[in-house]
């Protein structure tokens, strides 16, 4: 049975919201107007909520999935799961 891999994709959202946050941190020291506010209340903000919810989900999800994969397996496939 082929091993489900939730954590990889995960990992490269997470990086790349990371990137995006330091980016942010670094536009903000010259862009202050109310455009710029707007931006970070009605995009990212949100954007940040929702990643982190997803990342939360995400670690639920491979942990339950992974006893899944071992529980269904065969007896002598069992360990390659731990």
């Amino acid at each position: 049975m082929k091993r489900s891999d939730f954590i990889s994709p995960a990992a490269r959202l997470d990086d790349a919201m990371r990137q995006l946050e330091s980016s942010w941190q670094t536009t903000k020291e010259y862009w202050q107007d109310p455009v710029s506010e707007t931006v970070e209340e009605e995009f990212l903000l949100p954007l940040q909520s929702t990643v982190r919810t997803m990342l939360d989900a995400v670690t639920k999800l491979s942990s339950v999935t992974r006893t899944a994969e071992s529980e269904c397996s065969h007896p002598r496939e069992r360990n390659f799961y731990l």
